[in-house]
């Protein structure tokens, strides 16, 4: 009897100890979970820098630069603020330049403005698209939407800060119209975590008399 007693307990305690060394993986997982979501959520974006001057912009659509005549406005920087808890993963950045509001051309096109560089990194045509309005007998016409999407590896510490730098260029072809009005062109960037997609809005200005658009 006290060798069936001994077999038994010895069972027992292996046993335990199995289910014990199972069950530390998913505590740890558990724990570790709460943490990610939660810096995510404390995350934020904002459009940090801006320069103003007579600006040399790059034509994205054609080569070559143009120099602004007068005073015009770009987002040059953006950054993400993080809560507790590092951030360290994919995201997809997406960059949109809308149409100015309140300038109608009916008939020709404008350029508007895109990414020439993100990050330090010069962007691809295929990264890019220009999209004017379009109507039959007159074709495009207007200003372009523009947008510019890559991905980056998001990696910020607790409590830090990501600054990241953004250079805009002229996008689409003009075909000489007179703009008699201030443009201000929305911006909208977005940086999309997955679980969370952070977003921060500013505009470039272009006043009259500028003769890049």
């Amino acid at each position: 009897m006290s060798d069936e007693l001994t077999v038994s307990k010895a069972h027992s305690r292996r046993a335990v100890v199995k289910g014990a060394a199972w069950s530390v993986p998913v505590i740890a997982a558990a724990v570790a979970a709460p943490a990610a979501v939660a810096s995510v959520n404390n995350a934020g974006l904002a459009i940090t820098g801006t320069q103003t001057g007579l600006l040399s912009l790059n034509l994205l659509d054609g080569g070559g630069t143009l120099t602004a005549t007068a005073l015009t406005t770009v987002p040059t920087e953006i950054t993400v603020t993080n809560g507790a808890g590092a951030i360290n993963q994919s995201a997809t950045i997406t960059v949109t330049v809308g149409r100015p509001a309140g300038i109608n051309i009916p008939v020709g096109r404008a350029r508007g403005f895109g990414v020439y560089s993100y990050n330090g990194v010069n962007s691809t045509a295929g990264q890019r698209t220009a999209v004017y309005q379009s109507a039959p007998i007159v074709g495009q016409f207007g200003f372009p939407i523009t947008t510019f999407t890559t991905t980056q590896t998001i990696n910020v510490a607790s409590n830090g800060s990501l600054l990241v730098p953004i250079v805009f260029g002229l996008a689409g072809t003009s075909t000489g119209v007179a703009i008699s009005a201030l443009s201000s062109f929305p911006v909208t960037i977005t940086v999309d975590l997955g679980t969370r997609v952070l977003s921060a809005s500013g505009s470039i200005t272009v006043p009259v008399g500028a003769g890049i658009l």
